[in-house]
């Protein structure tokens, strides 16, 4: 075909054409903006109600979560202080009595037998002690009354042993009993 137009009318059509797709493209453009704000927006809507929803869940949550977890832990803590308590309480400082007992034989005397146990505690044991003179027992009666780690003094057996080379001739046998309260 003969194209017989003027140049002027060409260009003339030629830039309707380019207006008409530019005008589709502006349109198509629009049309996608108008969709993509909706979109923003929807989701926008979606996240904020979600978010309102979890901020109310998380604190309801976290405080539930913390009010059963400060009392799991409180729990914990109650049941080990019950068992360092029963440790405590069945704790014997056995050093403590020896040295009560160092404590209140007078001078010159010496201890000859002594079992401690936990048996032995608030229950009456026999002492043996080895004295120099006869005189030497009411001294030990008396400075175990003043002791209050110990209770109930009776006398036992008192005898004499010449022949006993250690200088220590009277053997003086002696029932106590340990408070057990104050040897802890």
């Amino acid at each position: 075909m003969i194209n017989l137009l003027p140049d002027e009318t060409k260009k003339q059509l030629r830039a309707g054409r380019a207006n008409i797709l530019m005008i589709k493209f502006i349109i198509l453009l629009g049309i996608a903006v108008v969709f993509l704000s909706l979109a923003c927006v929807a989701v926008y809507i979606f996240l904020a109600s979600n978010k309102a929803a979890n901020e109310n869940s998380a604190k309801t949550g976290q405080t539930n979560n913390l009010t059963t977890s400060v009392n799991q832990q409180a729990e914990t803590l109650r049941t080990n202080l019950a068992s360092v308590k029963s440790v405590l309480d069945q704790q014997i400082s056995y050093s403590k009595i020896i040295m009560g007992i160092g404590a209140v034989l007078p001078i010159g005397t010496v201890l000859d037998t002594l079992v401690l146990n936990s048996d032995s505690l608030n229950s009456p044991i026999t002492l043996s002690v080895k004295a120099k003179l006869n005189s030497d027992e009411p001294k030990l009666k008396a400075n175990f009354d003043k002791n209050n780690l110990f209770s109930g003094y009776k006398l036992g057996t008192i005898k004499t042993d010449a022949t006993d080379i250690s200088g220590y001739p009277i053997t003086i046998s002696i029932s106590v009993t340990i408070n057990k309260g104050l040897a802890q």
